[in-house]
């Protein structure tokens, strides 16, 4: 029996084994708060490294140095990883083939109301062979899937003729400094891939995302007296119009057919102080994902940044301003307080092509598509320089959602899946 029929043997009969390890992983509330400012990591990845430990892997844990990361472009500022470690743990191949990385991180966004949860956000209930919980898709599901796939090849006795890097990190949601640590530290490998919620699509490209600020300034009166005040949010509300206009217009004329169109998304609106009053101040956030590769009407791709689509922006707000008397006299003022870059390996590129034929091995089929948000691996490219695609089990749909889930067909085969993509990498 080869390897892959052994590691395919051996998961179908641990598969109870592999839904408890992921129920413990979602019983840790390992959420963050403040935007990732902190976080509650440090319990799971204890609990993580001590098992990693117990089947022969090398482990380090140590916390972000924000000195170190602060000469990074992609750096977040501000926040306490104080109790917050990464976990890196190594399984040292023979030295004569590739080496990898497995990234995954362990840290959630908050569950919101949790009166509005069916099922108890921290218990990985199982209803209708799905597990219910906060972070069974983003992303507890695929780091145990790398997790458990590197286990298991150890003990059916795979031979690595490379290293097997196996990274968790914090950090993720608020910004990416967990991984960016990882990179700051030296951790590097022939390819790497970060365990998203794919569906099991191969992801080598990834949108970028700019989140955008804008504060616009009106003058007070009483309500009674309207005219002799400017609303704020009804001048928010213009600007607001303008760049639904510029998302159309953007949807018309921006393609990729590996992604949806760019998007422009209003977030967070926040004005005024009572009714009876015009509002004085306004400000909205916005998230604008942008393609990182613009393909025209003949083919011809066309290769964007953050600058640019930043310019455009601005550009489109100063013409809404110039139409507006109030607007152009008092300027609203922009902040563009977060920029995740994107990502974009070869779609040529070996591990692409073996990630692509060990799912048809598997599945009969597999797709290559690109990443709708933005995600951890453009720090492991970008900055890095480590050939990465993000490649994980899971939908992500569901992702930040109530009642977050995990079909656990999908998590079981997304096991397969990187098991049998590790083996045709660097196994014997």
């Amino acid at each position: 029996m080869g390897s892959a029929e052994k590691i395919i043997k051996y998961i179908d009969d641990n598969k109870n084994q592999s839904i408890d390890f992921l129920r413990k992983m979602v019983n840790f509330d390992s959420s963050f708060t403040e935007q990732g400012k902190y976080g509650k990591e440090r319990e799971i990845q204890n609990w993580l490294a001590s098992i990693l430990e117990k089947e022969g892997f090398t482990t380090r844990l140590f916390e972000p140095n924000n000195s170190n990361l602060s000469k990074y472009p992609d750096y977040n500022p501000n926040h306490n990883y104080d109790g917050r470690p990464n976990l890196v743990a190594t399984l040292k191949g023979s030295g004569a083939g590739k080496s990898l990385i497995l990234n995954g991180h362990v840290d959630t966004v908050p569950i919101g109301e949790l009166s509005k949860w069916t099922y108890g956000p921290w218990d990985g209930e199982i209803k209708n062979g799905k597990m219910y919980g906060r972070g069974t898709a983003d992303m507890k599901g695929g780091l145990a899937a790398t997790i458990l796939s590197a286990i298991y090849l150890k003990r059916i006795g795979l031979e690595l003729e490379g290293d097997l890097i196996i990274q968790s990190v914090v950090d993720e949601e608020g910004g990416g400094n967990g991984t960016l640590s990882c990179v700051d530290e030296g951790y590097t490998a022939d390819a790497a891939i970060v365990a998203e919620p794919t569906n099991l699509e191969i992801q080598p490209i990834g949108r970028g995302v700019l989140l955008l600020q804008i504060d616009i300034i009106g003058k007070s009166s009483h309500a009674a007296f309207k005219w002799d005040g400017v609303n704020a949010i009804e001048k928010a509300l213009k600007i607001n119009r303008g760049l639904e206009d510029l998302e159309h217009n953007w949807l018309a004329n921006k393609n990729n057919p590996l992604f949806p169109s760019p998007t422009i998304n209003l977030g967070v609106i926040e004005g005024g102080t009572e009714a009876p009053i015009v509002p004085n101040h306004c400000t909205v956030k916005y998230d604008i994902k942008y393609l990182p590769i613009e393909v025209d009407t003949d083919g011809n791709e066309v290769k964007k940044n953050g600058e640019q689509i930043k310019k455009e922006v601005e550009n489109h707000i100063y013409n809404i301003c110039e139409s507006d008397e109030w607007l152009k006299e008092n300027p609203p003022s922009l902040n563009w307080y977060l920029h995740v870059m994107p990502h974009n390996t070869n779609s040529s590129h070996e591990l692409v092509s073996i990630a692509k034929s060990s799912t048809e091995e598997l599945f009969g089929t597999s797709k290559v598509s690109g990443l709708r948000s933005g995600s951890d691996a453009r720090h492991l490219l970008n900055t890095g320089k480590v050939p990465t695609i993000v490649f994980g089990p899971g939908s992500m749909r569901e992702a930040h959602t109530i009642d977050e889930n995990i079909s656990l067909d999908d998590y079981i085969n997304g096991i397969k899946a990187m098991a049998i993509t590790i083996i045709n990498w660097m196994g014997k």
